[in-house]
């Protein structure tokens, strides 16, 4: 299973480019500077709470939002794309 650092750091880089943001722009929007950022989304490094409230808030998300992403990530389940998916009751744990 994947560490908490490596799936934070997949859900942020999966959030930021699902909103075709660079991680200049990110960087620049949540004020964490981009070498650290960049260790974060690769899992090099762990982000205080308050650099993921910082992160999310240039992401223009809830920082629960990312850190349910990422024990989604870590817990290896299917994250369903719609209701449907959910409610039909076909995830998959690997």
């Amino acid at each position: 299973a994947m560490k908490f650092n490596e799936a934070l750091g997949t859900a942020i880089r999966r959030s930021r480019s699902s909103q075709a943001m660079t991680l200049r722009e990110l960087s620049a929007r949540s004020y964490v500077s981009m070498g650290h950022l960049s260790d974060v989304e690769n899992g090099k490094k762990e982000a205080s709470s308050i650099c993921i409230e910082s992160l999310a808030l240039g992401l223009g998300l809830p920082s629960y939002e990312l850190i349910i992403e990422a024990g989604y990530l870590m817990s290896e389940f299917v994250v369903p794309d719609t209701a449907a998916d959910l409610l039909s009751g076909h995830l998959k744990i690997y």
